[in-house]
């Protein structure tokens, strides 16, 4: 069936160049860069991916109809070439050389993380790397991939895979409607399968919802959908036109702001800066007017051109930088970083991107250009495997076991031993168990769960309460009910400290309520449990950058020293040190000096905060015990006691040392419970 003139007319709108879009390239690119920055009233940023998708799947999708209805198929082949020499050279220049960065700063332990990331980013699978590693794009900005930006990318690199397969199927399938009202069939499934997918999966699996090509389809469907409806707007008057189009900017512009504390991403949340692209796109294809002009004025114009390297380059020059989010960087620092991604981005345009994307012989030969962009990305993918060759991650000596109850300077170890427990490649992961089987809260919970160790009907009942700093004691105090037959209740949430204060969450970037809420819950649990001994720690050290400030620190302690007034037994535990870096990233790069990476006591140990903090408890007839003269000498902190790692990262302690402290866990438990008039020790 012929395509109707109207059918033709908006199809063939879609090929023009368009200098409005352009702009809406820049003010995507920059909104995306603005939010990793940390620039306020930007933390909506990140919804600039959003409008790349809708200009993506608009552009794309006319063009491939275009083709269809003027030469009867659909040349993949050059499609797909056409697609490698866009997006292929910058991706892999920057790829590659962010990994050459990388090496000259992250630790050997840091570059072997890295490189995985590295391959499924040539493997064109980082969204669902990132997926599968439960990234919280909007909020985990600590720590983050080098390599984190280029998952929208994969995303796009997917959709252009199978979209021009999906059109022809539907084609074929569908030819007697026509190619046009075929490709809308087709589209509008999609778009409405997978919006309602990314409904379903935002409240219930969010890393997928965000990352996944099945959850983001829509939004490229969308703008597929509108490039075959526009000969439709040219029929609106020019004021209307103009003042949808600037409310769509408006919907780009400030609602998501607005959104994102009150709503999950993406879910129903992103139909709002994907309607405002829609809108800004629909009224510019027949109207010429303010905000065409606005758009397609040079300084935009000349961004949306370097959008796609800037896009690239600012993400590793910033995480390099450690400015993501508003990290340490100084603003005059950040706006260096920024600057240089602009010249950066430039040079890679001008040498790279733009050369090879109309280079004659490539273009006049398909097949070549989509085996220089296989064999391309085979080399860079050889590259990083090589540049990263797993080192090896210890000396060839062991050393000893040792007691926990006897640790003295005589068992630090000055080198990393063979027989290192955790070993430095599995450090990070090294958790307590109660951080996989579910009894560890998350930053998102605010349930307390029904978490009972030891034994379960025992008349005696210990509680542990606080932040992450009281879950790095959970292993010895569950060994000590298991062997004493008491009844262990673990009540610990991420950031989430026993004291009754406010934070705001760097891993958020927010308040966090979800803190307030659950620890409300778990003091009403210890008052239902009425146990005999409650024990408390918190990472205190962290609130002396000013999060939390010292006097409203101790005004919540004591109101929850207060609130547990009823317990008989409570006993704080001091908090332990935190390392300026990470540790296992320190002893992988010194592995005959490990005590180069020891923590000096008095700056790793918030001494002031910890004096009030054990006056307060003690006024209040509680106990303090302070077991880091186990872990440290007056001056400093080693990394490693005898075979023993003592930290995973930079401030948590690894399972085995606290297991190494169970005779004095023990002692001290054992103590608490028989001055109640439980049990009697052995």
């Amino acid at each position: 069936m012929p395509p109707s003139k109207q059918e033709q007319l908006s199809v063939s709108q879609v090929s023009s160049f368009r200098p409005d879009i352009e702009g809406m390239r820049a003010l995507a690119v920059v909104l995306v860069v603005l939010y990793h920055v940390g620039t306020p009233g930007f933390d909506g940023g990140f919804v600039g991916v959003d409008v790349f998708f809708l200009i993506s799947g608009y552009l794309i999708t006319g063009l491939l109809v275009r083709e269809r209805q003027t030469t009867g198929r659909i040349n993949l082949r050059r499609f797909y070439a056409r697609r490698i020499r866009r997006l292929l050279p910058a991706s892999l220049v920057v790829a590659l050389t962010t990994f050459g960065l990388a090496k000259l700063v992250l630790s050997p332990l840091g570059l072997l993380d890295l490189r995985q990331d590295a391959l499924a980013t040539l493997g064109y699978l980082a969204n669902y790397w990132f997926a599968l590693r439960n990234t919280d794009y909007l909020h985990d900005h600590v720590g983050a991939s080098l390599y984190q930006q280029y998952w929208s990318l994969a995303v796009e690199e997917q959709f252009y895979l199978v979209w021009p397969v999906l059109l022809i199927g539907g084609c074929l399938v569908l030819n007697r409607l026509g190619v046009v009202n075929a490709a809308r069939v087709v589209i509008a499934s999609v778009l409405a399968g997978s919006f309602a997918l990314s409904v379903v999966l935002t409240t219930s699996a969010q890393p997928w919802a965000f990352f996944s090509l099945p959850t983001r389809a829509w939004e490229l469907a969308l703008g597929g959908l509108l490039a075959l409806f526009l000969g439709r707007a040219g029929s609106w008057p020019a004021p209307l036109a103009q003042a949808l189009g600037w409310c769509g900017l408006l919907l780009i512009l400030v609602a998501p702001p607005l959104l994102v504390e009150s709503a999950t991403f993406p879910g129903w949340a992103a139909a709002v800066p994907v309607i405002g692209a829609a809108m800004v796109i629909s009224v510019g294809t027949r109207h010429r007017g303010p905000l065409q002009t606005v758009l397609g004025s040079a300084p935009l114009t000349f961004i949306g051109r370097l959008s796609y390297s800037i896009y690239l380059w600012h993400w590793p020059l910033l995480v390099l930088a450690g400015g993501i989010r508003g990290g340490s960087l100084s603003w005059p620092a950040r706006g260096a970083v920024l600057a240089g991604t602009v010249v950066v981005a430039w040079l890679t345009y001008r040498l790279v991107e733009n050369p090879l994307r109309h280079q004659r012989w490539l273009s006049a030969r398909p097949v070549w250009s989509i085996a220089v962009g296989a064999a391309s990305t085979a080399v860079g993918a050889a590259a990083a495997v090589l540049i990263a060759i797993p080192p090896v991650l210890h000396v060839d000596r062991t050393a000893e076991p040792v007691a926990g109850s006897a640790i003295g300077q005589e068992d630090w170890t000055s080198y990393v031993p063979s027989n290192l427990n955790p070993p430095l490649r599995s450090a990070g992961a090294n958790f307590p168990s109660i951080f996989s089987d579910g009894c560890h809260a998350d930053f998102h919970d605010e349930v307390v769960q029904n978490c009972v160790y030891g034994q379960a009907g025992s008349e005696v009942t210990v509680v542990l309460f606080g932040d992450s700093h009281a879950a790095q004691w959970f292993p010895p105090l569950r060994a000590v009910a298991d062997r004493r037959g008491f009844r262990l209740v673990s009540l610990t949430k991420s950031g989430c400290p026993s004291a009754s204060v406010r934070k705001v969450s760097n891993y958020l970037g927010r308040e966090y309520h979800e803190c307030d809420e659950w620890r409300s819950r778990a003091l009403d649990r210890i008052a239902t449990e009425r146990p005999e001994l409650v024990i408390i720690a918190n990472s205190t050290n962290a609130t002396h950058d000013g999060a939390v400030p010292k006097q409203e620190w101790l005004a919540g302690m004591e109101k929850t020293l207060d609130r547990l007034s009823f317990v008989p037994r409570l006993t704080v535990l001091a908090d332990t040190p935190y390392a300026d870096a990470d540790v296992p990233g320190c002893l992988s790069a010194r592995l005959s000096a490990a005590l180069a990476c020891s923590l000096p006591r008095a700056t790793s140990v918030n001494v002031d905060l910890s004096r009030s903090e054990a006056e307060l408890v003690r006024g209040k007839g509680r106990q303090v015990r302070d077991l880091n003269d186990y872990l440290c000498s007056a001056r400093e902190c080693p990394p490693i006691i005898g075979d023993t790692l003592v930290y995973i990262d930079r401030h948590h302690l690894s399972p085995q040392i606290t297991l190494t402290l169970g005779n004095v866990i023990e002692r001290h438990v054992l103590s608490n419970v028989t001055a109640s008039g439980q049990t009697e020790p052995d």
